[in-house]
């Protein structure tokens, strides 16, 4: 399996498992769930950047990208239950890209620069 698979498969369902289990329309981030799975994502975009041999510039990509892929993962499935339940799904998948991609290399350059800190000890 290829390494980044694996952190791919981690940030899906980090993002994934509290996204996919809320009810439509009463998703929040203040929620516990949500609290740890962005957390979780965090942490695995700030190991990725920093300890990895993928980097900032594409661990942000592969990490960030699994934000997408589990809105787009939910929208199938709503969609295939009621066809009128996503009518502006694009619009999500890219908002939610923004924001996973954002966050990932804002986390993945605290990652970074932190394991060029312990380096210079």
């Amino acid at each position: 399996m290829k390494p980044w698979l694996a952190w791919f498969s981690a940030a899906f369902l980090a993002v994934g498992i509290p996204w996919w289990t809320a009810p439509y329309n009463h998703f929040t981030l203040s929620h516990p769930l949500a609290i740890l799975g962005c957390l979780a994502f965090v942490c695995i975009a700030a190991w990725v950047a920093g300890w990895t041999p993928l980097g900032l510039g594409r661990g942000g990509l592969v990490v960030g990208g699994a934000v997408p892929c589990a809105v787009l993962a939910r929208v199938v499935v709503e969609t295939m239950k009621d066809p009128t339940s996503h009518s502006l799904w694009p619009f999500e998948v890219v908002f939610a890209g923004m924001f996973g991609i954002g966050l990932a290399y804002a986390a993945g350059s605290i990652g970074y620069l932190f394991r060029r800190l312990l380096r210079s000890f």
